[in-house]
């Protein structure tokens, strides 16, 4: 398993007290989660401190009005993508 996707975990369970095992990248965060639009914002704040990383406003709404992000692999490929921009 990646380090991103352990971190993952990790703030889903101590936030939100998920058992570990329901925890895969395939999982669904409002289907399977039942995370509500203010979980994933608190959520996203986690996110952006744990992995040093800035979510944009629209990639906020996008993410939490839209439902963009459907599972933990979307957030995974996410962070990536964000964590290889600021290197560049």
């Amino acid at each position: 398993m990646n380090k991103i996707f352990n971190e993952i975990r990790t703030i889903l369970h101590e936030k939100f007290s998920f058992h570990y095992d329901q925890i895969e990248p395939e999982t669904k965060f409002e289907l399977e989660l039942g995370t509500d639009s203010l979980e994933m914002l608190e959520l996203l704040t986690e996110f952006e401190q744990a992995f040093d990383i800035e979510i944009s406003q629209d990639d906020i709404d996008k993410i939490i009005k839209e439902g963009k992000v459907l599972t933990i692999q979307d957030v995974i490929d996410y962070i990536k993508e964000k964590k290889v921009f600021k290197i560049n």
